[in-house]
């Protein structure tokens, strides 16, 4: 493990109490750009990336939820080099601090996903499938970090993921919440309310709730769209709610994500779970 960390005391308090981290350029030009391009590779054959350009207009466009196709088997995840995203030691160095120097487990998430997803919808919007990955663990131990990081630029509206800072903080008591009692438990709150429900009904007004921030519990609360330049980097407790987002931009949404699992929780996870145990 790292031995040095690249955080400052002030990052690290900025992850405990919002569950999000934003750190510009973590990962290095050169392996962003080689897990890019096997994405573009993928998709020539699709006629949607040829001769160093995006040809849109050759494949059906989509409508948001739908994200135009399906990534793991048009594009893959198994390649070299978007596995080498993985091995960037700012990375390391970042995930390492944030565990607190706990190990994580390497067989349950061996290799980053990519997110991509087409333009899909002419209005962007704040959606409703508001959700988390991970349960509240009855031992009250969070159970990892999420890097989410850009291998094209993202911009405001343009499909990057949307997530509720502050959110991890929130029913943390000690007792086994699954994913869907959580977000039950949590719509009941005001500030949830509108954000699961869908109202107001209009997409516009619906857009602005971007620019909501609240209390509950004492927790500030705060929606952030992740967006970024080829390289950057969030990274995010696993506790935290988030959802996907409409892509309203003239260009598909590039990122790619991971989850660090702490191995210490993993036999708990695995239980709550009920995932098989790999061989």
């Amino acid at each position: 493990m790292p031995s040095t960390s690249i955080l400052t005391p002030e990052q690290l308090d900025e992850f405990d109490r919002r569950g999000v981290l934003r750190l510009g350029g973590l990962l290095s030009a050169d392996r962003v750009r080689r897990a890019r391009e096997h994405v573009q590779r993928r998709l020539a054959p699709l006629g949607l990336w040829r001769e160093g350009a995006w040809h849109l207009e050759s494949f059906p466009r989509p409508q948001w939820p739908a994200s135009g196709l399906k990534t793991s088997k048009a594009i893959g995840n198994k390649h070299p080099d978007v596995q080498a995203l993985l091995e960037e030691p700012a990375l390391l160095s970042a995930v390492d601090t944030l565990l607190r120097g706990r190990a994580f487990d390497r067989t349950a998430f061996r290799r980053p996903q990519i997110l991509f997803t087409l333009p899909n919808s002419e209005t962007w919007t704040v959606p409703t499938d508001w959700h988390v990955d991970s349960p509240r663990l009855a031992s009250g131990r969070p159970p990892g970090v999420q890097l989410f990081t850009f291998l094209d630029t993202v911009e405001p509206r343009g499909g990057g993921t949307l997530v509720i800072a502050g959110s991890h903080r929130l029913l943390n008591d000690g007792r086994l919440i699954r994913a869907k009692e959580l977000r039950r438990l949590l719509c009941r709150e005001a500030f949830f309310r509108e954000l699961c429900s869908g109202a107001p009904a209009s997409a516009e007004d619906r857009a602005r709730l971007l620019d909501r921030a609240g209390v509950v519990d004492d927790v500030v609360l705060e929606l952030v769209e992740l967006t970024g330049a080829p390289g950057d980097a969030y990274l995010t407790d696993l506790r935290v709610l988030h959802s996907g987002a409409p892509n309203a931009a003239d260009r598909p949404r590039m990122m790619a994500t991971h989850r660090f699992v702490r191995a210490d929780v993993m036999r708990e996870l695995t239980e709550t779970l009920g995932w098989e145990p790999l061989g």
